[in-house]
């Protein structure tokens, strides 16, 4: 494989890694995302949807919700044991690009093999970054 090309798969990939760690609603990883980081966060569809049913049939409400800039959102508490830079690092962007970049790095060396790739992994963590930074990301 050609290595310009290599290298865009691997940002690619650290972009998509990186989005489903930090962004993603897949249900088995916000559930784990939501016991490691807590916190407000935006009501999934499935969430909203449960919450008007609550609402308009005057039902127990299963969470604490608030709305927050017109959108409303959810409070979760993490587990007792997820520690202040793990919740951290699981919710901003840009740090956990940097360790998903050094895994897909890493895992590429040992399978195809990089020239160098201590120079590889700033690079593609840079352009993984960039890509989830944009509006439409």
């Amino acid at each position: 494989m050609e290595t310009w090309l290599l290298l865009i798969v691997m940002s690619l990939a650290v972009y998509r890694l990186t989005r489903l760690v930090v962004a993603d609603t897949f249900p088995p990883v916000l559930w784990l995302r939501d016991r490691l980081v807590g916190g407000w966060r935006p009501l999934t569809e499935p969430e909203q949807e449960a919450l008007d049913e609550r609402i308009r049939t005057g039902g127990p409400l299963l969470w604490e919700w608030q709305e927050i800039e017109g959108e409303r959102h959810r409070y979760l508490r993490r587990v007792r044991w997820s520690s202040y830079w793990l919740a951290e690092l699981l919710s901003c962007p840009w740090c956990a690009s940097g360790w998903v970049a050094l895994a897909v790095t890493a895992g590429v060396w040992a399978t195809v093999g990089l020239a160098v790739p201590l120079l590889v992994w700033p690079a593609v963590w840079a352009v993984g970054a960039l890509i989830a930074a944009q509006e439409w990301a």
